[in-house]
């Protein structure tokens, strides 16, 4: 998961010249491919798309994390107690981006993903 999360600030530091979407990326990256590893049979694949601009829509940076468990839906977790370690990830991805959802890609596999608003 530090490869996913180093190739994914890279490329939006670097490559795109996004730094200022490099740090909440970064942290999308590092807990959507945990929930992939932990909850979802095994991360499948990490994808990243800068979207253009287009008429009456802004330009997105979109983070897709690919798993093994399409019969696992993620789901946020309820806040009954805040001291508890678990359960964050996507409570964390979805403060940090512009929206966030999941869907089935194939028979064996589902995607998780969120998206990032481009200044």
């Amino acid at each position: 998961m530090a490869e996913a999360r180093h190739r994914a600030r890279v490329w939006v530091q670097r490559h795109w010249k996004l730094p200022n979407l490099a740090d909440p990326v970064e942290l999308a990256v590092a807990e959507l491919c945990t929930n992939a590893v932990r909850h979802g049979g095994g991360l499948a694949g990490l994808e990243l798309i800068l979207g253009a601009s287009r008429e009456f829509a802004p330009p997105l940076l979109r983070v897709m994390v690919s798993d093994r468990d399409p019969g696992h839906a993620p789901e946020l977790s309820s806040a009954d107690d805040p001291f508890n370690e678990n359960g964050r990830g996507l409570h964390v991805v979805a403060a940090l981006s512009r929206r966030w959802g999941w869907h089935r890609t194939g028979f064996d596999e589902k995607q998780v993903w969120c998206t990032f608003a481009v200044a």
